[in-house]
């Protein structure tokens, strides 16, 4: 236990009830500065949440409620023994209450003997006999005993002694300690399926071929057709051996994101970011990015995976030269196209083969029965349906779970269609489940694959919502049947067979003529229906983006003139030609990122529009735009009382936001982040009744919190920025849905008043005036606290 202030910061353990996975149990005055500092920060880099006490506790004062709760609620205990462990009796306290909690609740403790003997811990001798003898001279006997039951208990499990443990290097001892603590939680930092049916026998082979043991530098590949597993063999593999790397990056979905405007730049400033943790260079040219690599890379151990390649300028541009990388780097790469990876002199190529029937029948099984193996009565029907999808894991996982919960009638006509596809025809058989959905789970399906791949599923759902499409149920039925997976913070995301497969159906719509077609995703298509003004009502959904302004273009009114049913519109950094005329009267989503100063559209009138994204615009509050969306300055929105989320952030000329926003009934998410010139906020928030997220990030001046605040009952997130306020108004406490709330560089900000009990989440960050946060001990739901000011006292 660390017995010091920590002045001017209150970090995240001083939460009153989080769920922790790791407390350190330490006698401040021995390792606080160095070995616990140390081994906290390589366990908070590792992404494991560990509760370590900052706090001087008092003397005379008991071990508080959030202590006993941390330990309780911690998976691991990890107790730090050095010389004067035994002198604090706060620590004995908090080693009592470790093993009741070993005992009683198969807490996992792993102690560390620090410059001390197990033996003299688990039998008292030494310094520990003498802090006993005065130990006795002021506690009763039955405490004392207690305590030393604790101390013999621990002194007799397993742990490390940092004389001998890694040849009593500390930094080794530290990675051992973090390797075996992630091995315990079972955590894993790339998220895999938890069916991997077989999959031992591919990280098997790969370990093979990688022989981590080994200083050499090596690059393995892993090829084979979509569908096969790549991927997850890649997550498997790198789950199993990252810990053994300096550094580790595993750079997902490559093809992907190349193909977007900067997007090999976006890529390696990932990998740097992953590498590089806190010291992540911002690159803006690729050959930037190569010398960064070169220079900062070269004496780092580390594992980095490429997944999904299909053009060497890809590898190049990530890697460049195998030798500017530390003795032991690992670089795995997949991809479809063999030749990639012998053009990289692969020292090894692993090409998995598809499943056998034993295996296939079991992954089959997992996703249509939720079970290892088929009941009886389904067995041959199981097993014919398995000898049709040829072992692909894909298909396997697709086909299963669109047959969950059905009856046997789909079964024999899934089975029938499944017969009807020749073997090599993959996307044929993914077809099959997809031609199974609802019409509005279709629309779903192909809006997520064409546009929304990385969308908060929340902001998809206010869209489709708009659409009629019956997001909720829709997405579930998606989910449940593994064709759309959702991150665990929220994001859609599609396996790029899926993605494939939903872009291949909407080009099935019209071969030859993309104008035909329901959906344009693709940049030059869309330009050349623009271009040859063959666009129609059969449009619904069109992409255009020209942050890249060489390939920019005056968009003119007549590209559009025939495209009356568009509900998905980007045009990003696009510009109009004089006189624009389009009502855009079915637009339920506008992406307008860029959105130029002089706006020239008339008869501007989307109606339906539910999401409008105006984000790191030129625009001001004189804007004429505002006009035509009803807006304005925002004036007279109540054409626009549909609109759920408005977000403005970046609008850096923006100096005012009109009170109208306040008529948004509907409104969900106001995001006004990074607007830097806006000089007050004059909305009422009283009929915002729907607000969930309001984020008014760096307004600069604003001077006062609006007083209304208290009507927005169902807010969950609030966040301000700079503002020139000085204190939170008592009117928080009526915000009884809130979850989050955020102050950062309020200067002037002095104290907190009362919060609401729903609070999970308070930080005020560099808000050096603040001196007082009172009543956080009644939160009993705070998860985190991140406080960083001058002497602030918590009450």
């Amino acid at each position: 236990m660390a017995a010091s202030k920590n002045s001017g910061f209150a970090s995240s353990s001083s939460s009153s009830s989080s769920s922790y996975e790791v407390f350190l149990s330490f006698r401040g005055e021995d390792t606080r500065t160095n070995f616990t500092d140390h081994l906290y920060h390589a366990l908070d880099d590792a992404g494991i949440n560990t509760f370590r006490d900052n706090e001087e506790l008092p003397t005379g004062k008991k071990i508080g409620p959030e202590l006993i709760t941390a330990i309780e609620q911690s998976r691991i205990a990890i107790p730090i023994l050095s010389e004067n462990y035994a002198s604090s009796k706060w620590c004995l306290n908090e080693i009592t209450k470790i093993f009741e909690c070993k005992n009683t609740m198969d807490q996992v403790v792993l102690p560390i003997f620090y410059k001390i003997e197990p033996s003299a811990v688990r039998n008292q001798t030494g310094s520990y006999a003498k802090a006993f003898k005065k130990h006795q001279t002021c506690f009763d006997h039955k405490t004392v005993k207690k305590w030393k039951e604790a101390l013999r208990e621990v002194g007799s499990l397993k742990g490390w002694d940092s004389k001998n443990a890694a040849n009593g290097y500390e930094a080794k001892l530290i990675k051992l300690v973090v390797a075996t603590v992630w091995s315990t939680l079972n955590k894993t930092p790339s998220i895999v399926s938890d069916n991997l049916v077989g999959i031992q026998y591919h990280i098997e082979n790969m370990l093979g071929l990688l022989n981590i043991e080994s200083d050499d530098r090596k690059i393995v590949g892993i090829n084979g057709f979509g569908g096969i597993g790549k991927t997850t063999i890649a997550k498997a593999v790198y789950n199993t051996i990252f810990l053994h790397f300096q550094g580790y990056s595993f750079i997902a979905n490559v093809r992907e994101t190349a193909q977007q405007h900067n997007g090999l730049i976006c890529l390696q400033n990932q990998l740097c970011l992953d590498i590089l943790k806190q010291e992540n260079p911002y690159i803006t040219k690729v050959d930037d990015g190569l010398n960064v690599i070169k220079q900062r890379f070269r004496k780092k151990k580390v594992l980095i995976v490429l997944d999904d390649v299909d053009q060497e300028i890809q590898v190049n541009a990530l890697i460049g030269d195998l030798e500017w990388f530390g003795f032991g780097t690992r670089i795995i790469v997949t991809s479809r196209n063999k030749a990639i990876l012998i053009a990289q002199k692969a020292d090894g190529i692993y090409q998995p083969k598809e499943m056998d029937l034993h295996q296939s029948l079991q992954l089959f099984s997992y996703h249509a029965f939720r079970r290892d193996q088929p009941p009886e009565e389904y067995l041959e029907l199981s097993k014919a349906m398995v000898k049709t999808t040829g072992g692909l894991p894909l298909a396997l996982q697709v086909v299963g779970s669109s047959l969950f919960c059905m009856g046997k009638s789909t079964w024999q006509g899934t089975l029938e269609k499944l017969q009807g596809v020749p073997n090599n025809e993959v996307m044929q058989r993914l077809r099959i489940s997809y031609d199974g959905l609802e019409y509005e789970e279709k629309q779903i399906f192909l809006d997520t694959a064409c546009f929304f791949i990385g969308m908060h599923k929340d902001v998809a759902c206010y869209i489709w919502e708009g659409c009629n499409f019956y997001p909720k149920i829709g997405l579930d039925v998606l989910h449940l049947r593994s064709l759309i997976t959702i991150s665990e913070d929220g994001y859609l995301r599609m396996h790029d067979q899926l993605r494939d497969l939903g872009r291949e159906i909407v080009r099935q719509e019209n071969f030859n003529e993309p104008c035909e077609r329901s959906r344009i995703w693709s940049q030059e298509e869309a330009l050349n229906v623009l271009n040859t003004k063959m666009g129609n009502r059969k449009v619904e959904c069109l992409n255009i983006d020209f942050e890249d302004s060489s390939r920019s273009q005056c968009l003119v009114h007549e590209g559009f003139a025939k495209m009356t049913e568009l509900r998905l519109l980007r045009v990003d950094y696009a510009h109009f030609a004089k006189k624009f005329r389009r009502p855009f009267s079915q637009l339920r989503w506008l992406s307008w990122t860029g959105c130029p100063m002089q706006f020239t559209v008339t008869n501007f009138d989307p109606r339906k529009l539910v999401v409008l994204n105006l984000s790191c615009s030129e625009i001001t509050e004189h804007w004429l735009g505002w006009n035509h969306i009803k807006l304005s300055r925002t004036p007279d929105l109540s054409a626009n009382r549909c609109l759920e989320i408005l977000i403005l952030t970046g609008c850096e000329e923006l100096v005012d936001i009109d009170a109208s926003v306040g008529l948004l009934g509907r409104l969900r998410v106001f995001d006004v982040s990074e607007c830097f010139r806006i000089e007050s906020f004059s909305i009422k928030l009283s009929n915002l009744t729907n607000l969930e997220i309001l984020n008014l990030k760096f307004p600069w001046n604003l001077r006062k919190i609006p007083s209304d605040i208290e009507k927005l009952a169902k807010l969950k997130s609030l966040k301000f920025s700079s503002g020139d306020f000085r204190e939170v108004p008592a009117a928080f406490n009526a915000l009884t849905c809130l979850e989050s709330l955020s102050f950062s560089q309020c200067g002037y900000l002095r104290h907190i008043s009362i919060l609401p009990s729903s609070l999970t989440c308070l930080r005020a960050t560099f808000c050096w005036a603040l001196t007082e946060i009172p009543g956080t001990n009644g939160l009993e739901s705070l998860e985190i606290l991140d406080v960083s000011c001058n002497n602030t006292a918590t009450g």
